[in-house]
Formats: C-alpha cells, sequence, structure tokens
C-alpha cells in the first residue's frame, strides 16, 4: 500500500512540474507599441518590427495582450478588438471581436487598461476575454455592462488558427469597469479563475473558464475603495502564487489600493485591506495633489514581500512587513504628454517593466530586483529601448498576460470542488455572515465547521449557529458528504 501511495505521489509530481514547464514559455515574446515585437531569450532581449502590421495601424497599449506558444514562439496578438497571427494577419474570423458600435466608437482599438486578456486550454484551443458595452450607452465615464469571449482553435486551417465561437456573452446587465480584469489558474492546473472589478464601488465578479464551459461564480462586495466613474486606467493583479489579489484604478479612488488574500480552490477573496499611496509628488511639487494619487498599476514583487504601486509621475514599494513606503522613483522622462507611467507587467527575465500612457515612447523602465527592499531594488530608467528600430517604434505597455507558469497545487478538502458545483439540497444562509448562520438541509447528520486548513471547529445537530465569536475569513460547512464554503465578515 504504501508503495502505490508513493508511486501516485511521484506520478502527481511528474504531472504537476510538466504542466508548469509546459507553461513556463508563454510569455516569452510580447507585441507593444506600433506591432514592436520584445523577445526574452535566456538572459538576453530581442526587439524588432513586426513590418506586417504596418506603421499606420492601431496601437498595441493598454487594452493589448497576446500569448505564445509552450515553446515561446509567439502565435496570437490583440489590440483589444481583434486577434492577429504572430505576423500582424487577422487570424480566420478574428476581425471586430466587440460590437460594432463599440468598435468604431474607439476607432477599432482600445487603449484602457487590461481590456482584454487570452487564456490557454487543453488541445490548443484558446479564450479571448474582453469588456464591452452593448447597449451603446458609450461615454468616457459611462461603464460597460456586459462581458464576452470567443473561443480560438489553434489546430483549425492547418495550424493557421480560426476564432470557432464569436462574442459569446458570459456576463449581461451588469456595470463592469473598463479596467482592472485579471486571471489567476485554478488550483487544479487546468481551469482559470477571472476576477472583473464592477462599477464605482468594489464589487469584485469572479468567472471560472473550463475546459468546454463558463461559470459565473458571482461576485464579492467591499467597502473599499470607491474606484469612482473614470477608469481610462488602472490594473488588477495576481501574486506571482496566486494567493494574494491587489486592485487600483486612476479614478477617484484617492490613490487607494485594495488587497486580499486569494483562495485558488474556491475563487474567494478574504482579509481585505486598503492601502493609501503617499501624498505629494517626489518630481514636480507644484503638481496638484489630486493628480499625484492616481495609482495606476500595481504588481507584488514575486516573493511576496514587497507591493510596488505605479501612480501617474511616482513608483513606490509597499514593505508587507513594517507598512512603509519607498519612493522608488519619479517621472523617468520630462512630463509630456502621454508620457506618464502606465500599467506594469513581469518579462520572463523577472524583472518589472512599467509601460507609458498613449505609447508615443520609445523606451520604457523597469525594476531589476523587485525582491530587494528599497533602493537595492535596482530602477533602471527607460532600459527596455527601442531608439535603434527607427520612428516607427513605440514601447507603449507590456500586453496584458497572467501568470501562465503557474501550475496546480492541493484543495482541502480533497475533492471539495466537485461539492461545490453539484447541485445539492445543503443551504447556508446568510453567506458572508458575521453573527447567525442558518443550515437547510435534508440530512439529519451532524453539522461539522472547519477552518480554512481543515481544522475542525465545532461539531452540532443544529440548523443555527452563531459563528460571531470567529475571525473574517473562509471557512467550510461539512453536512454527510456535502460541503459549503462559508464566508465570515
Amino acid at each position: 500500500m504504501i508503495k502505490k501511495i508513493i508511486v501516485i505521489l511521484i506520478l502527481l509530481q511528474t504531472i504537476v512540474c510538466n504542466n508548469i514547464f509546459a507553461q513556463s514559455k508563454r510569455g516569452n515574446e510580447w507585441v507593444t507599441g506600433r506591432g514592436t515585437r520584445i523577445q526574452f531569450i535566456n538572459n538576453s532581449i530581442v526587439t524588432k518590427l513586426n513590418w506586417a502590421l504596418g506603421p499606420w495601424l492601431p496601437y498595441f497599449t493598454g487594452g493589448n495582450s497576446n500569448i505564445c506558444d509552450t515553446n515561446g514562439n509567439l502565435i496570437l496578438c490583440s489590440d483589444g478588438f481583434n486577434i492577429y497571427d504572430s505576423v500582424g494577419n487577422y487570424i480566420d474570423e478574428g476581425d471586430t471581436l466587440v460590437p460594432v458600435d463599440y468598435y468604431n466608437h474607439y476607432d477599432g482599438w482600445i487603449s484602457y487598461s487590461q481590456s482584454s486578456i487570452f487564456l490557454p486550454m487543453d488541445s490548443n484551443k484558446y479564450y479571448f476575454i474582453t469588456p464591452t458595452n452593448s447597449a451603446g450607452n458609450l461615454c468616457y465615464s459611462c461603464h460597460n455592462d456586459a462581458m464576452i469571449y470567443s473561443v480560438i482553435d489553434m489546430n483549425a486551417n492547418g495550424g493557421a488558427g480560426k476564432v470557432v465561437q464569436r462574442m459569446i456573452p458570459f456576463a449581461t446587465n451588469g456595470q463592469f469597469r473598463k479596467t482592472q480584469m485579471m486571471a489567476c489558474r485554478h488550483s487544479n492546473g487546468k481551469d482559470w479563475w477571472l476576477l472583473k472589478q464592477a462599477g464605482d464601488s468594489n464589487r469584485i465578479h469572479k468567472f471560472r473558464f473550463t475546459q468546454d464551459s463558463v461559470y459565473n461564480e458571482g461576485y464579492q462586495q467591499f467597502d473599499e475603495p470607491i474606484w469612482g466613474a473614470w477608469d481610462i486606467e488602472g490594473q488588477s493583479c495576481f501574486s506571482k502564487d496566486g494567493s494574494k489579489y491587489a486592485s487600483s484604478s486612476h479614478g477617484s479612488s484617492n490613490g487607494k489600493v485594495f488587497l486580499a488574500d486569494f483562495d485558488r480552490c474556491l475563487g474567494v477573496l478574504s482579509n481585505p485591506k486598503v492601502i493609501t499611496m503617499p501624498t505629494g509628488s517626489q518630481y514636480n511639487p507644484n503638481a496638484p495633489s489630486d493628480s499625484e494619487k492616481l495609482a495606476k498599476g500595481v504588481a507584488f514583487s514575486p516573493n511576496n514581500t514587497f507591493l510596488y504601486v505605479i501612480g501617474q509621475f511616482n513608483i513606490w514599494q509597499f514593505d508587507f512587513a513594517d507598512s512603509s513606503w519607498f519612493h522608488v522613483s519619479g517621472l523617468d522622462t520630462t512630463p509630456q504628454a502621454f508620457q506618464q507611467y502606465e500599467a506594469s507587467y513581469y518579462g520572463a527575465d523577472g524583472k518589472l517593466y512599467i509601460g507609458n500612457f498613449g505609447g508615443q515612447s520609445k523606451q520604457m523602465s523597469r525594476i531589476d530586483n523587485p525582491d530587494i527592499k528599497g533602493a537595492g531594488c535596482n530602477f533602471c530608467p527607460r532600459c527596455l529601448r527601442l531608439d535603434s528600430l527607427g520612428i516607427y517604434a513605440a514601447a507603449g505597455t507590456p500586453p496584458c498576460m497572467p501568470n501562465y507558469s503557474l501550475g496546480a497545487d492541493s484543495c482541502w478538502p480533497v475533492g471539495i470542488t466537485q461539492y461545490i458545483h453539484e447541485k445539492t439540497q445543503l443551504e447556508v444562509y446568510p453567506n458572508p455572515t458575521s453573527s447567525t448562520l442558518y443550515i437547510k438541509s435534508s440530512s439529519n447528520s451532524k453539522r461539522e465547521l472547519f477552518n480554512s486548513i481543515g481544522q475542525l471547529l465545532f461539531t452540532t445537530k443544529e440548523n443555527e449557529i452563531d459563528v460571531s465569536k470567529y475571525s473574517k475569513g473562509v471557512y467550510y460547512l461539512k453536512v454527510a458528504s456535502k460541503f459549503k464554503k462559508i464566508i465570515i465578515e
């Protein structure tokens, strides 16, 4: 029996390791600016212009995204509205993947941060996801009302790929922000969680993408921040291991950044916290204070020790250990129009790259040692340079990409996902709760409450439980063979 267990563990470890390796090169190449290609090859960076796109096509900035195959070769890129192949041609059925009115309103491409994302699945299948407006209510301060996806089969057309499902709505009649959308791989190593900020309030919608279906997993509502109507820029991110979530916006959030722990098994956010970017400019003391409190980008350090907050004119490092702030840098150039900082993403070299709003710059700044506190993080101003590529080169912003390298992880209890998503007679309400939890079940079995690491807290036969003495967080209620996740707030 012991030998069998060891063999199973070895096989599981091999599967997980192979999965991590298979996904590790998905982000090895970026398309940004006017179709500039940035390749991360071993310890060097190779840049070139993708001339097939032409110098006058829309910018790949803000709303851009792309993905490579498992060998690191670029296969798909998007300006937010269209899908192109590796040389800049539309893939079959890949043009105008949002409603026509929305497409025309923004001249065929989108500059809003995190407006599109690619999610890989098995059998060379990919989801392409974007928020959109289906009601024709188009203005700079209008929220989007829908989320849509398209499906790409890269086995079609002899490997050239084809969009086999177009513009499928998976959330409608909502109030979704144009920005602040990010994905994290499910702990099963196959599915994806997609989190999307909504409206003026801090309401976070959660969706689960599987091999053949998309599930709306509801939302969680938090008191702060109140983001405001304007959302041209903003960013949501997960930590490298998927255990933490952060979100920021340049709207009227007054420099606030939302933080929470994330459960990759259940898609639950817990232990919410709000931090506020320091006031006052380190670059332009005469600038209006409001313009200095626009938290436009966020990124965790790989070791989860720090959070980098990217403002319009300043970059800050927040230390989770002592809640201190370090000023990494002011603006890396003169404050010209469209040269302020934008969203930030990690390159395949482990360095944090910081984009520029508007996509006009020929350089991009970076942080070379993001795990080091203070000045040791080594801010490198405008060190990713495209000057040699000529007048048509533009750095823009890195593409919107999740951590494609994140593999499987164990969930507790074993097999809990099969219980959570099956139809069952076990009901609990209200959920979340801070006082009394009511249970409705056809079973007379004992009611058991577990904490997030599987420790049994108490057992009862009653259908009314006082949970006020427990701290905020995620718990599990078990009745017979059924589990329900409980959130105590």
